[in-house]
């Protein structure tokens, strides 16, 4: 299938493609290059002023660098609307958003603004973009915004109330027949206490959605999914009163569901979306999950702030993890890798662990690690010892921000490595708030020494850093090159930045 470039005559082809048979994704040749995202900002914006929405959509869900300019308010076509409202005493900000209005003239300055664009009342919208900082901004005008949008037919819907007024809402019931995307940031879902279901119009173009720092409840939580059949995106963010994500009645289509920091969230239940592609979880330890018995592409799990006094009890969600041999982007934190190390040596979790020993299709690991010491880098060998990711080619590991780690703990003793098979096709490694500790030292010594294909090491050094003393002022390395030069092998490029950039 192909979408014809609205202007420019041509084709381009829809991005929704189906995976190679068998479900195994061959990584691309190393000398391939991705030739349109190289291009100048100024140029792959105008790409998409011709691409069609949905088509926009797709792209910004497969790349990040697109993903930034999809979700940019500075398109450049007719049909986008973007508006920042200021308090009355603020001039502009200086921001991307190009039509500023004060918060006691809202109406009027509208009015102004479209007519200079020739815009008439009701003329579609591609794309509406809509950014309140002021908390004294009348009700009433804001629900007037919203009701512009929908009588606009608006197709893509960013609104952003967090710093507007309180307790405003979003009425799924009196919204754009043609939405395709809606992202709600600080706007209340208040849909648990409207009409019956069977007296209500459903939503059939909706198919993604996010919905961030709100107090969205489990009921209206349900009932937006019970509106929204042809939902494959969900993303839940920082939803304070949440304490349930079950996606049963949306399973039919979802592709992609994220909760993150959800403080309440104790139970998630996917097990009827067998679609599902993308997982991706960050919080609290679960008490309960549920996920589809089928394969994923894409898996995140991070327990954050968790303090595990004993491992042991929070397997459920190994045992919620179905088979995994397809498996290509994996993302784990070093609580779940302490879990796994607990878990390793029990004969009575054998199944579970088995399931992280079958990941010959991964091709990208992250590491999110929350404090790296001797004991965390024996995690680390660990995991990698049991997984052998033999076709691995991209390793990501976050490490912490604060030390944790130091000389006198490092020189304990290091932990056994792994074997020398399962990093035959690792070609890049980025480490970032790399500080020069010890224990960072000898992992990065570690994989040059493992991973002989490697061409590419990042390490992403934290403003303020000393590379030569660690935080109690002893000398690191008597002499730097030492990493560069003694121990790096004559392929690989290393990469020295001092501020955290995305590549």
């Amino acid at each position: 299938m192909a979408h014809q470039l609205r202007g420019g005559g041509g084709f381009v082809p829809d991005l929704n493609l189906l995976p190679p048979e068998g479900g195994e994704q061959a990584p691309p040749p190393v000398a391939e290059v991705d030739r349109i995202s190289s291009l100048p900002e100024k140029a792959r914006l105008r790409i998409l002023s011709f691409l069609p929405l949905k088509a926009a959509v797709k792209l910004g869900m497969v790349s990040n660098r697109w993903s930034r300019l999809v979700n940019t308010p500075q398109w450049p076509c007719d049909s986008i609307l973007a508006i920042h409202i200021r308090p009355a005493t603020q001039g502009p900000c200086g921001c991307l958003v190009p039509t500023h209005i004060r918060s006691d003239q809202i109406m009027p300055l509208l009015a102004n603004e479209l007519g200079r664009c020739g815009r008439g009342p009701g003329d579609r919208l591609l794309r509406f973009f809509l950014k309140v900082d002021d908390a004294q901004t009348r009700p009433a005008d804001f629900y007037s915004l919203l009701d512009y949008a929908a009588d606009c037919d608006v197709e893509d819907f960013y609104v952003d109330a967090g710093l507007g007024p309180p307790e405003v809402s979003f009425n799924f019931q009196r919204v754009s027949h043609r939405l395709l995307r809606l992202v709600l940031f600080g706007v209340g879902i208040n849909e648990a206490h409207r009409r019956p279901m069977s007296q209500v119009r459903s939503i059939n173009t909706l198919e993604v959605i996010t919905i961030e720092n709100t107090s969205l409840g489990d009921l209206e939580l349900k009932r937006v999914l019970l509106l929204c059949p042809r939902l494959r995106t969900l993303v839940l963010r920082n939803c304070r009163v949440l304490t349930c994500v079950d996606v049963t009645a949306a399973s039919e289509r979802l592709v992609r569901l994220t909760v993150a920091e959800c403080p309440q969230v104790d139970k998630i239940s996917v097990s009827a979306a067998l679609g599902l592609h993308s997982f991706r979880y960050s919080g609290a330890l679960l008490r309960s999950v549920a996920l589809p018995p089928t394969f994923f592409g894409d898996l995140r799990i991070c327990f954050t702030k968790a303090t595990l006094v004993d491992p042991i009890q929070y397997h459920n969600w190994l045992d919620a993890l179905p088979n995994l041999s397809n498996l290509v982007n994996l993302t784990i934190c070093s609580n779940a890798l302490k879990i796994m190390s607990a878990l390793r040596n029990r004969e009575n979790f054998q199944t579970q662990v088995a399931k992280l020993r079958n990941l010959q299709n991964l091709r990208e690991l992250r590491l999110v690690l929350y404090r790296m010491d001797t004991v965390m880098l024996s995690h680390i060998y660990g995991f990698l010892r049991m997984c052998r990711c033999s076709r691995l080619r991209n390793l990501f590991l976050e490490l912490p921000k604060v030390t944790t780690d130091s000389f006198v703990d490092a020189v304990r003793g290091f932990a056994e490595e792994p074997p020398m098979d399962g990093f035959e096709s690792l070609v890049k490694v980025k480490i970032t708030n790399f500080k020069w500790q010890c224990n960072e030292i000898e992992l990065v010594h570690f994989l040059f020494r493992k991973a002989r294909s490697l061409q590419k090491l990042i390490l992403v050094v934290p403003k303020g850093t000393n590379p030569e003393r660690d935080q109690s002022g002893n000398a690191i390395l008597t002499d730097l090159n030492l990493l560069c030069v003694e121990k790096a092998p004559a392929n690989v490029k290393l990469y020295y930045s001092k501020e955290i950039r995305c590549l």
